[in-house]
């Protein structure tokens, strides 16, 4: 081994688990620094990513049962089988309650509680690593009139990973929080938008940016059940400009310069005449392109639509891929996979799997929704480190499991 030369060794480690990469690194000094470098460990990533031998789901959910997990991980090709034993989840953090914000580049953000308090984590399954988030600064406003939320992305221009924190005033003269029911959407209602904070890993600290999330906006839409977000180093939100939700729009955020824009919907054209105006919405990526799958409240059908020309921010940008009238059931769009697969939920609270390719439907296990809230995250097998570049990571709040 000590005679292969690095292009050979780099060929043999690319084939291999971070798991596994993540051992060879205490072998010598210069396995170390060859598996150190940011040039392999993209490779490694892309290789990961885009390997369709190796297409696993995560979900994560607020049990209902006691003894129940709160993740599980399923092989894409087959659902409804289990994996047991795939993942060790960090014997420090509660899973009981928490939230999964985003997930990018086999990272985790997780908003859950560990036994030195609640706060953020960035959590990379793949080495057992998680990075606890330093506190946020709260605003004075009480926490019954207010609403936080997180988002979390790549930027590709800095190699950074940031949390983008938004705060809003909740409007107390209506209804707090709107519920579709029967599309399953649920919508914030926003008096006033404060302050916009963004997290950076690599500098490992947070800061108030200048711009506030735009004033128009009155409602924002908090079902964000499939972890697959970000285009070019943009994080998206669907929202509505009205009081009822009809009136959606995105607002997108640009991590590199840290500023917002808005992105007219597609201009659909099912049960365009019915008093059931409501659509069903759900947002993501396909084909590395911002796509949004949608479903009106009068049809069983559902479109798929991309965005053409990223940045023109208007309607006509874009084109409509697909259309999904052959399901027996009543179905809703549930998300998209990085691996271009469809998810949709029915009423019953099944989950199903759409592979366009093979034009075939998966079915997961029977998930009941009503006690149990679902969050589905792909699993990419990532040599990404989580500690913040500019701290020394013998001083880092960084904990990890035996490996």
């Amino acid at each position: 081994m000590e005679k292969l030369s690095g292009d050979v060794l780099s060929n043999i480690f690319i084939r291999l688990f971070a798991k596994q990469l993540a051992q060879m690194r205490c072998v010598s000094k210069s396995w170390n620094a060859l598996l150190s470098r940011s040039s392999f460990i993209n490779s490694h990533l892309h290789r990961s990513t885009h390997n369709n031998n190796d297409k696993i789901l995560m979900l994560f959910r607020k049990a209902c049962d006691f003894g129940s997990e709160p993740i599980t991980t399923h092989p894409s090709p087959s659902p409804h089988v289990e994996l047991t034993n795939f993942i060790k989840l960090p014997v420090n953090l509660n899973f009981e309650g928490a939230s999964v914000i985003g997930s990018v580049n086999g990272l985790l953000c997780l908003n859950c509680r560990s036994y030195s308090g609640s706060g953020l984590h960035i959590w990379n399954p793949s080495l057992s690593a998680v990075l606890a988030i330093p506190p946020y600064s709260m605003s004075s406003h009480g926490y019954d009139q207010k609403e936080t939320l997180f988002r979390f992305g790549f930027d590709p221009k800095t190699d950074d990973y940031k949390i983008v924190k938004l705060e809003a005033l909740l409007e107390t003269e209506r209804i707090d929080l709107i519920l579709v029911a029967f599309l399953g959407i649920s919508l914030i209602s926003v008096k006033e938008w404060l302050q916009v904070e963004v997290y950076s890993m690599r500098k490992g600290s947070w800061k108030v940016t200048t711009q506030r999330f735009p004033s128009q906006i009155t409602g924002i839409s908090i079902t964000d059940d499939v972890c697959v977000d970000g285009h070019d180093g943009h994080l998206h939100w669907l929202c509505c400009i009205d009081e009822i939700g009809k009136q959606q729009i995105i607002v997108a955020f640009n991590l590199d310069d840290e500023s917002f824009s808005e992105i007219s919907l597609p201009d659909f054209t099912l049960d365009s005449s019915s008093t059931l105006s409501y659509r069903h919405n759900v947002l993501g990526v396909l084909g590395g392109k911002l796509c949004v799958m949608s479903r009106g409240g009068g049809v069983l059908e559902c479109e798929v639509w991309e965005m053409d020309e990223y940045g023109n921010g208007m309607a006509e940008s874009w084109v409509k891929h697909h259309a999904f009238s052959q399901f027996s059931s009543d179905i809703f769009p549930y998300g998209f996979t990085l691996h271009n697969e469809f998810l949709f939920v029915a009423y019953n609270g099944r989950l199903a799997l759409y592979d366009p390719i093979e034009a075939m439907v998966k079915i997961f296990k029977t998930i009941d929704r009503a006690c149990c809230v679902v969050k589905v995250v792909n699993y990419v097998d990532s040599l990404v480190w989580v500690a913040p570049s500019e701290c020394d990571i013998s001083s880092c709040n960084i904990s990890r499991l035996p490996i």
